[in-house]
This record gives C-alpha cells, sequence and structure tokens, in this order.
C-alpha cells in the first residue's frame, strides 16, 4: 500500500513538472477562454481587422454587420440627469431588443449601477450576447458657452468623465454623486460585453472653429497609444488626447477594445457647395487625422450620426440627388453615405445614429419622402429598414438606429416657442414635437390606451363620470375626455352621418376674446372661439386657428418677417380662422446652384381619418377622427387646442395683445366646446349647448408602453 501511493505521488509530480515545460513553451500564445483573448498580456474581445469589427466567441474570431439601436435615460415626467429607470426596465428592455434581434445597444453616459447589473445579468441568460457601446458624454454646455475646448477646467472635466465611465463597465469602484449624473458603488463587470467605446456628442462648429482659431499651436498630439496625423487641427488634437486618456485607463485594467468618438454631417471632411447656411459647413473635424500607434492592438473606427433630412445639403447636393443604388432608384442618403465610407476607407465606419419619427408634427422635409415627422409607424419602419439597406449596401460597418424608445422630455425648434413652461415639457406627451417619437416602443399616455379611435365606445363606458363630460338631447350624445397626450370627444347620434348632405362644426374657446362668427358661415357663436373644427368628408377635415390667435403667421410673419403679413389677422372677432400650419425652413440659398429654395412650412390642420386601434387591420398611428355609422370619434393633440402645458392647464396669450417677440401663457379654466350640424348650404340642422370640459391638473404622468409596427418591420 505505502509503495503504492510513492508510485502515484512519482507520477503526479513528473506530470506537473511536463506542465510547467508546456507552459513555459507556450507563455508567448494567446490565452484562450470563451470570453476573451488574452495577447501580450492585454485582454481582447473585439478588435478592428481592415473595415471590419470582430468579435470574439468561443475561441474564434468572427465579423458581422452591427445593427444597434440607441437607448434614452429617462421615463415620462422626468429628465435623463433624474437617472430614474429601474433595474426591471432595464431588463425589460433588453428583453425587447433580444426579441427584435439587434446585436448592440448604445448608450450615451454613464448610467447607474443597476443598468450594467441588469446587462451582466440578462447576458447570463440569454441565448444571444447583447453587446454594449459606452458613450462618454462631453462637456457640452460648457464647450458652446465657452468655445474653447483647451480650456482646463473642460478638458479636465471630460478626462475625469473618461475615467469614470471606465470604473463603470469594468464595475471596479465608487462614482461620487454629483448632481445630474449617475453614481454609486459599480460591481458589475460588464468588461467582456462591451464592443466598443464612443466619445463625445455632435460637437458645435462654432466652438471647433474658435478651438482651433485659439489654439492653432496645438494641432499635433503624440500618445503612447494615440497620435495625429499631418495636417490636424488643434480640435482634432485634443480629440486624440482624450482617446489616449481613454486608452490609458483601460490598459490599467489590461483591457482594449476600438475606440471612436461622435461626429455628423455638419462637421464631416467633405465639402457641400449647394450648404445653404455656412455653419453647416464651417469646419470639418476629420477621423482620419487620429491615429492609433501600434501599442493599441483594438484599433480605431469613425462613427457618424446621419439623417436624410437634415442638413440641408442631403436635400440639394445635384450628384446625391441623382445617384442610384444598385435596384436603379435614386437614393441621396446611400449617395452620402457611399462617399462618405470612401473618404474612410481603411477603418470601420458605424452609422451611429439614424431614423425617421412617428410623429404627428413635422420640422424637416427629406428626399424621397423621409421626412423628420408625419409618418405613420408603419411609414417609419418602412423608412427605417431602407436606410439600414442603404447603410449595407455602402459598405457601412454598422447601423445603430434611434432610438429604442419615445421621449416625452425632447423638444424641437418649430414647437419649443409653444411649449411653456418649458421645465414641465416631459409631463405630457407632444404629438407636434417630432424629437419626442423616434423610438421603435411607443410610450403613449394613460395606463392605458384610454380611448381608440374604432367605432366602439365601450371604452369610452369604462372611463370613470369624473373624467369626463357629456351633453346630450333625445337624437345626440357628446362627450369629453383627455390623457397626457390627447383631447378625446365622441358623438353619438341617433340616425348615421351622411357627408353627402351634412357637416359639422366645433368650436373651441379656451379662454376670453375669439371670433363669435366665422366669415363663411351665417351663425353667431355663444363664446369667442381660438380654434375651428370642420368635417365635410372623411377625407375633408380641418382644424382652424382664429387669425388673431395665430402663433404661425404672428412668428413667421409679423416678427420674422418671413412670410407675407396682413394687418387685418391682428383684429379679434374679425371671423377669420386660418390654417393652423408650422414652419418647416425659412427661404433657402444654394451658392453652387446659385437658386432660391422658397419658405416651406406644413398645415398641421389637415386631419387624417383612420382607426387607431394598434390590433385593427386598419391601424393608422397618425388617425385624427373615424367614422362608424352614428358614432364619431376624435382626438386632438393639446396644442392644436392652444395648450402649452394641458397638465398644469396653460395655454398661449392671444399674441398680437402683447405684441413680443416671444409668447406668454397663462392658465385656462378649462375648454368650452360648441357643436354645430349643417347642411351642405349651411343651413342649421342641429345644434347643442356649450360642453363645458375640465380635468384635473397632474404633476405625476402615466404611461404605457407598446412595440410599434416600425418594431416589427425591423424585427422580420
Amino acid at each position: 500500500m505505502q509503495k503504492r501511493q510513492k508510485n502515484w505521488l512519482f507520477r503526479v509530480s513528473i506530470l506537473c513538472l511536463l506542465l510547467l515545460l508546456v507552459v513555459g513553451c507556450v507563455s508567448d500564445l494567446p490565452f484562450v477562454n470563451n470570453k476573451y483573448q488574452v495577447i501580450d498580456n492585454i485582454k481582447l474581445v473585439s478588435r478592428v481587422e481592415g473595415e471590419d469589427i470582430l468579435y470574439y466567441s468561443n475561441g474564434n474570431w468572427e465579423k458581422r454587420f452591427w445593427f444597434g439601436v440607441n437607448l434614452g435615460a429617462t421615463i415620462p415626467g422626468h429628465y435623463p440627469g433624474e437617472l430614474i429607470p429601474t433595474y426591471e426596465d432595464y431588463r425589460r428592455w433588453f428583453r425587447g431588443m433580444e426579441e427584435l434581434g439587434i446585436d448592440l445597444l448604445r448608450i450615451y453616459t454613464i448610467l447607474p449601477p443597476h443598468f450594467y447589473e441588469a446587462l451582466l445579468a440578462h447576458n447570463k441568460i440569454s441565448g444571444k450576447k447583447l453587446w454594449l457601446i459606452q458613450g462618454i458624454w462631453s462637456p457640452e454646455k460648457e464647450l458652446i458657452s465657452e468655445q474653447n475646448a483647451y480650456l482646463p477646467e473642460i478638458t479636465n472635466k471630460f478626462h475625469n468623465e473618461i475615467a469614470l465611465a471606465v470604473i463603470a463597465v469594468h464595475g471596479d469602484g465608487e462614482i461620487p454623486p454629483i448632481r445630474g449624473k449617475a453614481s454609486g458603488t459599480y460591481s458589475a463587470d460588464v468588461s467582456s460585453y462591451l464592443l466598443a467605446w464612443m466619445l463625445g456628442t455632435e460637437w458645435y462648429p462654432l466652438m471647433v472653429y474658435q478651438t482651433d482659431k485659439i489654439n492653432k499651436k496645438n494641432s499635433n498630439f503624440q500618445g503612447r497609444y494615440f497620435k495625429t496625423a499631418p495636417g490636424s487641427t488643434p480640435f482634432e488634437a485634443w480629440l486624440a488626447h482624450c482617446l489616449e486618456i481613454l486608452a490609458a485607463e483601460e490598459m490599467k485594467r489590461g483591457w482594449q477594445r476600438p475606440v471612436s468618438f461622435v461626429n455628423w454631417v455638419t462637421t464631416d471632411p467633405l465639402s457641400h457647395p449647394d450648404e445653404p447656411y455656412l455653419e453647416e459647413d464651417l469646419v470639418s473635424v476629420d477621423p482620419m487625422n487620429i491615429l492609433p500607434t501600434e501599442n493599441w492592438q483594438a484599433g480605431y473606427f469613425a462613427a457618424y450620426h446621419v439623417y436624410p433630412y437634415y442638413p440641408d445639403n442631403l436635400r440639394f447636393q445635384e450628384d446625391y440627388q441623382q445617384y442610384r443604388n444598385r435596384e436603379g432608384k435614386k437614393d441621396p442618403y446611400e449617395a452620402y453615405l457611399l462617399e462618405l465610407r470612401r473618404y474612410h476607407a481603411g477603418i470601420p465606419f458605424i452609422v451611429a445614429e439614424f431614423g425617421v419619427p412617428s410623429s404627428r408634427g413635422k420640422a424637416h422635409s427629406g428626399p424621397l419622402g423621409r421626412d423628420q415627422g408625419m409618418h405613420n409607424e408603419y411609414e417609419q419602419g418602412k423608412i427605417n429598414v431602407e436606410m439600414f439597406q442603404a447603410i449595407k449596401n455602402a459598405g457601412g460597418t454598422g447601423a445603430i438606429l434611434f432610438a429604442w424608445q419615445d421621449e416625452w422630455f425632447k423638444f424641437t425648434w418649430n414647437t419649443w416657442d409653444l411649449e411653456l413652461p418649458a421645465e414641465r415639457r416631459a409631463m405630457w406627451l407632444n404629438r407636434l414635437t417630432n424629437e419626442e417619437h423616434f423610438g421603435l416602443i411607443a410610450v403613449g399616455p394613460g395606463n392605458w390606451t384610454r380611448v381608440l379611435l374604432d367605432g366602439n365606445l365601450d371604452d369610452w363606458d369604462e372611463i370613470e363620470k369624473l373624467e369626463k363630460s357629456n351633453i346630450s338631447d333625445s337624437s345626440m350624445k357628446f362627450s369629453a375626455t383627455s390623457d397626457e397626450a390627447y383631447l378625446y370627444l365622441a358623438i353619438e347620434r341617433s340616425e348615421n352621418w351622411n357627408w353627402e348632405k351634412e357637416q359639422l362644426y366645433i368650436g373651441f374657446d379656451n379662454q376670453p376674446g375669439g371670433n363669435k362668427f366665422a366669415n363663411d358661415m351665417p351663425y353667431q357663436f355663444e363664446q369667442g372661439l381660438e380654434f375651428l373644427l370642420t368635417i365635410r368628408d372623411i377625407d375633408d377635415a380641418t382644424l382652424k386657428v382664429a387669425s388673431a390667435y395665430d402663433q404661425h403667421t404672428y412668428l413667421c410673419g409679423k416678427v420674422l418677417e418671413m412670410i407675407p403679413w396682413n394687418k387685418e389677422w391682428s383684429e379679434e372677432n374679425n371671423g377669420l380662422f386660418l390654417p393652423w400650419k408650422l414652419c418647416l425652413s425659412g427661404e433657402l440659398y444654394l451658392p453652387a446652384s446659385q437658386r432660391y429654395i422658397p419658405f416651406e412650412e406644413i398645415d398641421i390642420g389637415l386631419l387624417v381619418h383612420g382607426n387607431s386601434d394598434p390590433d385593427s387591420s386598419e391601424f393608422n398611428s397618425l388617425a385624427d377622427f373615424y367614422v362608424e355609422k352614428n358614432i364619431l370619434e376624435i382626438r386632438i393633440p393639446w396644442m392644436m387646442l392652444g395648450f402649452t402645458d394641458p397638465s398644469s392647464h396653460q395655454v398661449w396669450s392671444f399674441p398680437y395683445r402683447e405684441d413680443l417677440r416671444y409668447f406668454t401663457a397663462f392658465t385656462s379654466t378649462g375648454l368650452n366646446m360648441e357643436i354645430l350640424i349643417t347642411d351642405k348650404n349651411n343651413e342649421q340642422l342641429k345644434k347643442l349647448p356649450i360642453l363645458a370640459y375640465n380635468w384635473k391638473s397632474w404633476d405625476v404622468p402615466t404611461y404605457h408602453e407598446r412595440r410599434k409596427q416600425s418594431y416589427y418591420l425591423l424585427q422580420s
């Protein structure tokens, strides 16, 4: 027995010696496991090879076209700096992303510890890894206000943010509390799921221009991991230094992975001779002027935000307009991407933001109808798929859609004057603000959809009496209710609607003043109206605004002098109702073509007949009203009725009374509505007394999530 033990110990000793000899012989070879590869003591889970970003999987390096989505940082009623989404929110969203079939998720800034904990938990049980691109938010406000990136307080702040982001991803430290920033104990290590880093935000061109002008002596940078190429600019050198800081922080932990900085069309390195605005082609930030050294094995790539409708050169540059894709169809979006891809030959190129919104409002027109807004959910999905395909056709390395979910706090240039007070913007859903509706996930008002435009009034019966108002007589019932996005109306008659013989008028009064009559009608209204809705048929419905209350002609006509203006419009109770419009663009001059593009506007008041039930085969997310036999249902976005904040009953004042260059708001007591039915000769057939509607103000909005049609189109 003792002899056998000695023989066994001898054999184990020999085996250990042999293993030590083998390890010594292969110490210079890569260490292999199923999560990452180690080469020269550097851990790699992703790396650049030519124009591809490879990922490590089960001992092999694979490549793919990367399809991802951008994730916002908040929910209704809150702003990003409040960091409200919970662990459960993130787990639910990650499951939805997995079911969508995407490869990666991009976030813009450091999120709370539970985000990384949720991602770690998801990837441990998921059948498909959800990769992360971690963004690092630059000191955007300071950069814009100071217009000099080299100021120590700006540079140091950004470098510190970079160091904190690396802590968050590796889960190896504390981030101290700072107002508007994530903080806490970071212990979830998601570094093996981090595909890449993406620094910064869309660079304000005047800031870049001034930085280059002020710091001419700082046009070169040479670091251990990154350097600038000959001919680089001071701002590019500043960015190279920021990438160096990031690389050094990663190397403290023995990691490398591909890195980039955010760029966009406004600061691309291409020339756009037909760009009408100087700022949009003023200065370049060229990714090709920043180079990784031989010490940075993971590589470097270019990342751009590219939308089809902005800046305007994408609409008017002649060579883009004439380009035809492989199917023989004109596609200026693909033409631009192809030129951008060629310029960045040799490195990966990712479109880090693209997409169109499913909003009721619109802010820019784009080629091929790819506008910034006024798309239903099906159209949104169809256009997003087309752009996704264009990015692939142009040779892109990846495409990251904007965005995962709708965001109520967002604003846009042609509605922000009418969102008052601005600090309450997140309390309600403005269907006219396109920026709030880019998501694949609809974040709708209410704990559920309160009213569906479907010709069925069962949902109205479920609404509590205190949350709706109605008036009726023996032949008609007129009801009103609302939520965080819409005023809803229902009219139920004893007989069917007959648009060949009759027409409907509904007047809206949100404050004292307004028109008590309309020039084309022989009737007096009991109260002055700010808005008048007319339905003559299912394809002939309009909402118009009293001329003295019209924000569009006041701002674009009287104040900015962009369109003709008539002094008579400022007179109250003049019987004139004007189309409800938003500005899309002032008059443009194209330098290369030497031609003018006229002022552009859109009539928001043209109403759409359709079914708003997502489960219906006739579903149209832009539906404004629906007629079914004797039932008429209507929903009107709050801003279209003059409300600047329905959560606190704020409406904009009559602008001509105050004669200011801006709009003011005050508290409305509610909405009074008058209903009138006439024949086609405007002879009165039916009139009801005034319906006075009011609702409870709120400080905490309710909401629910729903996958849009665009989600399913992308999924398929």
